[in-house]
């Protein structure tokens, strides 16, 4: 099996904007696919990348969001973990054990591609979206939290989501030539799952924020939540990677 660890894009900076969220993604799942075409970074930047391209839309639209650059923020900082995690990855670092089930991951084509963005997805939100969402608040200057706009925008992207996993579902099923006549049926219901799912995920981080606000950023407190988080989500994630029945 080929190592992703060769893709150079996995060793580069963080990012400032949207517009290069969305270029760096483009280039991690080309660069992974290249020498390991089913591995879970490749399968799981593909989805990060469709869901990008949505909020970037929407930020375009420009009255979709109340502050658009609260949003674009949120965007860079939430992706910047997850290239955190792959630099440190690629150069033998520690890396989160939530990342570090996905990355990992065999490349043996026993694991579908749903699986594989399922974990990434699990790690982002469980582990990385609670810390962007401070970060992002605390660097905007905001007393709290939750001032009623944020916490607005932040749900709207659950709208993106779902709008972006048909997109995603049919280009899954196409790729593992997936027809008959109950595709139709398929892709909507399971469309719908991983919606609900990603939003009680959300939710779920949300609450994660609220407690980590109230934290120093550099504390044993905050450290232990964090360490917390991580494990949470390594564990759904090992859960979600086990091979299912052909």
């Amino acid at each position: 099996m080929a190592d992703p660890r060769e893709c150079p894009a996995l060793r580069a900076g963080p990012v400032t904007s949207v517009v290069e969220v969305i270029d760096r993604l483009a280039e991690i799942r080309d660069g992974t696919a290249k020498v390991a075409p089913a591995c879970g970074i490749a399968e799981f930047s593909e989805l990060y990348l469709t869901i990008t391209q949505g909020i970037r839309d929407r930020i375009e639209q420009g009255d979709f969001f109340a502050d658009n650059r609260y949003l674009a923020r949120l965007d860079v900082s939430f992706a910047n973990r997850y290239f955190d995690a792959l630099r440190a990855w690629a150069g033998g670092q520690r890396t989160p054990r939530s990342w570090q089930v996905l990355f990992e991951a065999p490349d043996s084509g026993e694991l579908m591609a749903i699986q594989l963005a399922g974990a990434g997805v699990n790690a982002h939100i469980n582990f990385d979206l609670a810390v962007a969402t401070v970060d992002t608040g605390r660097e905007a200057g905001d007393a709290e939290l939750d001032t009623g706009a944020r916490r607005e925008d932040y749900a709207k992207v659950n709208d993106v989501f779902a709008e972006r996993m048909d997109v995603l579902l049919h280009n899954v099923f196409e790729a593992q030539a997936v027809k008959g006549q109950d595709q139709e049926h398929r892709l909507s219901a399971l469309g719908r799952l991983m919606t609900r799912v990603v939003t009680a995920a959300r939710q779920f981080a949300w609450e994660d924020a609220e407690e980590l606000w109230v934290l120093p950023r550099r504390s044993r407190a905050w450290d232990a939540k964090e360490a917390s988080m991580d494990t949470v989500a390594y564990l759904v994630g090992r859960g979600l990677l086990v091979d299912l029945p052909g």
